[in-house]
């Protein structure tokens, strides 16, 4: 049985499924660690992704899902995913402190717009956080908060002052 063959429908016991996984690992994990440009942990996460969805489906009676094929497929997936969602949340980091930055060329990156985050007072962190990161409407945020949405208005506005000044170094 090759490695990307389908396991049979009717029965898969678990000397197959040893089989199997022996065979399509190291395929799988080369593949996304190819993908993650030789990130070893975010390949190995990918991979344990990609097994447990297998599993996932084994379970549910798939076992035509059992393939090379499906693994790379689902592995490939997540990755994206992934991606999709850290260039997202740089994007929205960005808008954070982009009012402030707008006249100097040096961009930071969302790590180091992260670390100042933390720098910042809790509630400005979680205004700034509901608003740019996870994307909710300032009503919303100010429902959350149980204030008024034109005192939520002024709280990410102070927000983001705190951020800016912790940004360029200003100890105000």
């Amino acid at each position: 049985m090759s490695a990307d063959a389908n396991l049979s429908a009717n029965a898969f016991d678990e000397v197959q499924f040893n089989d199997f996984y022996e065979r399509a690992l190291p395929v799988v994990y080369g593949y996304l660690l190819r993908l993650c440009g030789g990130d070893r942990e975010q390949a190995w996460d990918l991979t344990q992704d990609s097994w447990v969805t297998v599993v996932d489906r084994l379970a549910q009676g798939q076992t035509d899902k059992a393939t090379v094929g499906f693994l790379l497929s689902v592995g490939r997936s997540r990755y994206l995913d992934l991606w999709r969602r850290q260039r997202r949340l740089q994007r929205k980091l960005r808008l954070v402190w982009a009012d402030a930055r707008a006249a100097e060329s040096a961009e930071l990156s969302a790590v180091e717009v992260l670390d100042h985050l933390s720098g910042c007072s809790d509630k400005h962190r979680v205004v700034l956080m509901l608003a740019y990161v996870d994307g909710i409407p300032v009503a919303q945020i100010a429902e959350m908060l149980g204030s008024s949405i034109s005192s939520t208005y002024s709280l990410l506005a102070r927000a983001r002052n705190e951020l800016r000044n912790h940004l360029t170094g200003d100890p105000r």
